[in-house]
């Protein structure tokens, strides 16, 4: 018996395949199609492999494979926190969420205490890029710090420069020649009230950086606190003067290029309004801007669409009104943001910041998807539940869409 077991044991020593006798190429390959969790593992498995996933190039296939698979489902990225400073836990969870049902998996928390020094609605924004997330708050405190949830390598950024109300307009994108992800930072140094007379400011942090540098200043006052990075340019909702008064009634809107660092003029939706009942949010739809607009209290949303480059023509970009959707009908929202599209054309929406409902555009239908604060169950491994959630509370819930990645901020 015992020479049967020792003969077995040869011969499974013998089939037995060593990391170096597969074809690096191989290797590569399937690394690439595994969750960043899985790659992050197998970097013990031998020096090779553990070389080959520190690579900078392997950093860029794996950030390519994840963001290219379109007809792959939508990945979110859920931050949950308290909506009143008086119930402030002090703690920011994040959680994967696919799209569907109603089990968002853990990622990666973050202790904030700045917050409780501001009683907005909405005291954090957040934003997405490559795979890292920025988030800033939306009061008083000029907080900003970025992390990788996948990684969970964490920066906490250096304070900027004072913005002259007490609040700050943030951009977050990347320069699409070198990889190079950079902060902007547009604040107001001072203005009377008339605003005949004012200044704006704008600066940068790149990441990898240790400091803040100044760059031309925004040519007009950016009212949007976070904007959308589409193809290496970011764009802002801004407040244009009216002459000869200077009261900022009229919109309009901005481009400011990643990599040359300049602002650009770019053509309004007709559908911009700038009256306190009205709320313009501007996202990515199948690689296009859009922007979304809603009446206070109402659900009906108008989502018009732009190409983010000239078309050729010789008119530069032009908006379109690409659909109109109606959410919750007879119940009026505080809120309405859209935050995601999916391969299947379907476009996602975070209602009062607590309920997700889906738009299929080719049945023309909406679908509610889940409650994010009664119906969500959030784990943290193995079916352990995350011991912070409660169903008491006040709670918040940021979404924004997701692709994890290997991209380091430290090494951007």
């Amino acid at each position: 018996m015992a020479r049967a077991r020792a003969e077995k044991s040869a011969r499974t020593k013998r089939r037995r395949i060593e990391p170096a006798d597969i074809p690096e190429e191989i290797v590569e390959q399937i690394l690439l199609r595994l969750p960043v969790k899985s790659i992050l593992r197998f970097r013990s498995v031998c020096r090779s492999w553990h070389a080959m996933v520190a690579d900078p190039r392997f950093v860029r296939l794996q950030l390519h494979h994840s963001t290219a698979a379109r007809r792959r489902p939508p990945s979110m990225l859920v931050l949950q926190l308290w909506r009143k400073p008086q119930e402030w836990k002090g703690t920011i969870g994040f959680f994967r969420y696919p799209g569907h049902g109603t089990t968002a998996e853990f990622a990666h928390e973050r202790a904030w205490s700045s917050l409780v020094d501001t009683d907005l609605d909405l005291p954090l924004k957040s934003l997405h890029c490559n795979g890292l997330v920025l988030v800033c708050s939306a009061g008083s405190s000029s907080e900003i710090f970025v992390c990788n949830p996948a990684t969970k390598e964490l920066a906490v950024l250096p304070a900027g420069t004072a913005d002259y109300i007490g609040a700050q307009t943030v951009g977050f994108g990347a320069d699409q020649s070198t990889g190079n992800i950079k902060v902007v930072r547009c604040f107001i140094r001072h203005y009377n009230e008339t605003w005949t007379d004012y200044s704006v400011g704008c600066e940068i942090f790149s990441l990898g950086s240790r400091a803040w540098r100044p760059v031309a200043d925004s040519p007009y006052f950016v009212g949007s606190t976070t904007s959308q990075c589409i193809l290496g340019a970011i764009y802002w909702i801004a407040v244009l003067p009216t002459p000869p008064t200077g009261s900022c009634t009229t919109p309009g809107m901005l481009r400011f290029d990643v990599r040359n660092e300049e602002f650009a003029d770019f053509p309004c939706p007709p559908c911009l309004r700038l009256e306190d009942d009205v709320s313009n949010t501007l996202m990515e739809l199948a690689g296009k801007l859009c922007c979304a607009h809603v009446l206070a209290g109402e659900t009906t949303v108008q989502l018009w669409t732009a190409s983010a480059a000239d078309d050729g023509g010789g008119g530069g970009p032009r908006w379109s009104l690409h659909c109109t959707v109606v959410l919750c009908h007879g119940q009026p929202a505080r809120s309405v943001s859209p935050f995601a599209g999916d391969y299947q054309g379907g476009i996602f929406f975070n209602v009062d910041l607590n309920v997700i409902y889906r738009y299929d555009s080719e049945r023309q239908v909406v679908e509610r998807v889940v409650d994010m604060h009664k119906e969500m169950t959030y784990l943290r491994s193995r079916g352990k539940l995350y011991h912070r959630l409660s169903r008491g509370g006040q709670w918040m819930h940021h979404v924004i869409q997701y692709r994890e990645s290997l991209v380091s901020i430290k090494a951007n």
